[in-house]
């Protein structure tokens, strides 16, 4: 993929003073193509000097997504099936992990030398991200100075704006924006927020729905560009670590289909047969696989587990891989169960 790009402006763009407002003619607006090195990823999903939003419930894996993201940047590989235009520095500015949470992260990973130079991550800050202090701000520019990123990435939301006034929204996103580099080292911004617990009639398995589940969603949602939003793939399981990515949003190119995910120490593995008639049944519908369809199914005996589960699909009316998981060694049962090679049975 090449090296990473320097972007740094001409002297004589430097000394002119950046125009609080520029217009363009019809002519020159259909003419536009974006600068050399602007868009970073995806259908111009993720380019420089543009918000993005990567939403999703507490422990679905927002902070491990733009872990994610940062390491594609760095390697040049693809971001959770987005292609990534050329290899970027990303600076994550985070008040979620310490440094024991983050070891386990960058160590499951094992590409030490590659990204060493191409990633930069803070550790929570001893007085919180108090972006208006004066203090605060000098030590985050500086770092943007030396460092130099094209993506900025801060997480979470809610730890620069408290409330969900717009009032703290507006404030909150104009810090932000104050700290970051003008011009053409202009990088872009991710905002990894929040979805508040949707209420039993709302839909939230796709569409722009998604994007109201945001807390503060009128002023989060109407600055980015392109929104992300992360859902569980089975709320009903604890043990099942599968996650469905959805592009609601993205206004400078074609939004993505949804895509399913493992959710594994090492980033996020694509699911080729993930069940999506499942995942769609609506939550007052959906069915879900109890001990007694477990005891039912395997009648004290050892049975082969492929046969068992088609027994459990059959028996509690719930897909292949939730019928699959619901028998293995690891899952949510495997108390209640004893593995012999290629069989399973209940613990008497």
């Amino acid at each position: 993929m090449g090296t990473i790009r320097s972007f740094t402006p001409a002297l004589e763009e430097t000394l002119e003073p950046i125009k609080r407002i520029r217009f363009y003619k019809p002519s020159q607006i259909r003419n536009y193509e974006p600068e050399a090195g602007a868009v970073l990823v995806g259908d111009c999903h993720i380019m420089r000097g543009e918000v993005f939003i990567i939403g999703g419930e507490p422990g679905c894996g927002k902070s491990t997504l733009s872990t994610e993201l940062a390491i594609s940047g760095a390697t040049g590989r693809p971001w959770v099936g987005f292609p990534v235009h050329f290899r970027f520095r990303t600076m994550i500015i985070q008040n979620e992990n310490g440094r024991y949470r983050l070891r386990q992260e960058y160590r499951a990973r094992g590409l030490e030398e590659v990204i060493e130079n191409s990633i930069l991550v803070s550790e929570p800050p001893p007085y919180g991200m108090t972006l208006s202090h004066p203090d605060f701000q000098a030590d985050v520019k500086a770092a943007l100075d030396s460092f130099r990123p094209d993506l900025v990435i801060f997480d979470p939301w809610n730890a620069a704006a408290k409330d969900d006034r717009a009032a703290d929204y507006s404030a909150a996103f104009d810090a932000l924006r104050d700290m970051l580099p003008k011009g053409a080292d202009k990088p872009a911004l991710g905002i990894v927020a929040h979805t508040r617990k949707p209420r039993p009639e709302e839909k939230k398995t796709g569409g722009t729905a998604l994007m109201h589940l945001l807390a503060g969603s009128y002023v989060i949602t109407s600055v980015p560009r392109a929104v992300f939003i992360l859902i569980r793939g089975n709320s009903h399981d604890e043990t099942d670590n599968s996650v469905v990515l959805f592009n609601p949003k993205n206004n400078n190119g074609e939004k993505a289909p949804r895509r399913a995910f493992d959710l594994t120490p090492a980033g996020f593995e694509e699911i080729p047969d993930f069940d999506w008639t499942e995942f769609d049944e609506a939550n007052e519908s959906r069915k879900v696989i109890t001990e007694e369809h477990i005891q039912s199914v395997l009648e004290n005996s050892m049975v082969l587990r492929k046969e068992a589960v088609k027994r459990l699909m059959e028996k509690a009316q719930c897909g292949k891989r939730a019928c699959e998981k619901a028998l293995e060694e690891k899952g949510r049962f495997s108390s209640s169960l004893r593995f012999d090679g290629d069989f399973v049975g209940c613990r008497i």
